[in-house]
């Protein structure tokens, strides 16, 4: 089965990553769980205000079991893709993500308990967007960085049907995504500040930065392959 070649310092970073899951689950359960009231917020709307609630037993799937999974799916994922072996030519981008996005999760597993439990206010505080916000902000401005990096793959980069079937356009697509992604990653993080000053603002410049520019990188792989780009 291909897959990435596991160094010492490799298997290492997984399985930091797995204790820190672990961790994670051990002190949602045996202190934050029993500790927040039986109610709690879970959904937070754009000015930061709580505007949905429910048991806090609801809440252990997305606190406890979703870093877990989401840990698992980034280990497998280089080794049932039928690409498997060119994770090796970017392993270091793709264990970064990998980091980056588990830290995230676990991050995010502690909003609900935090505000529950007094740390974190249910209302007028944007802090939930901002780190939301911020976090997908700073992950595509380094995945901007990252991309003429990527190697062809069918799980990881741009995978429209022109990139998949041609290596050349896999290459000049990523190549152009490049500065894409990190403009989209820095209008993430204006979204992350207006949140707090303009939320009305904030979802629609979100929405135009990342559904405009994932349409531009498609439209580009398009022309490439339609030979008006060369």
């Amino acid at each position: 089965m291909a897959g990435l070649d596991y160094t010492t310092r490799d298997k290492a970073l997984w399985i930091a990553l797995l204790a820190l899951c672990v961790a994670n689950a051990a002190a949602y359960v045996l202190w934050a769980l029993p500790a927040m009231p039986e109610t709690v917020p879970t959904h937070w709307g754009v000015d930061g205000t709580a505007d949905g609630w429910d048991s806090k037993g609801s809440t252990i799937f997305m606190g406890v079991v979703m870093p877990f999974l989401i840990l698992a799916l980034l280990f497998a994922v280089p080794h049932f893709d039928p690409r498997g072996e060119s994770f090796n030519r970017f392993k270091g981008i793709y264990q970064g993500f990998s980091a980056a996005f588990t830290v995230f999760m676990v991050v995010m597993a502690w909003i609900t308990p935090l505000t529950a439990l007094g740390a974190l206010p249910t209302a007028g505080s944007s802090i939930v967007n901002v780190v939301a916000f911020g976090f997908l902000g700073l992950l595509l401005v380094g995945l901007g960085v990252a991309m003429p990096h990527i190697e062809p793959n069918y799980t990881f980069g741009v995978r429209v049907p022109w990139t998949l079937a041609d290596p050349e356009n896999w290459r000049r697509t990523h190549r152009f995504a490049g500065p894409v992604f990190v403009v989209m990653g820095v209008a993430a993080l204006a979204s992350a500040l207006l949140s707090s000053t303009a939320p009305e603002l904030t979802l629609v410049v979100l929405l135009v930065a990342l559904l405009g520019g994932t349409a531009l990188v498609a439209l580009y792989s398009f022309l490439f392959w339609r030979g008006v780009i060369h």
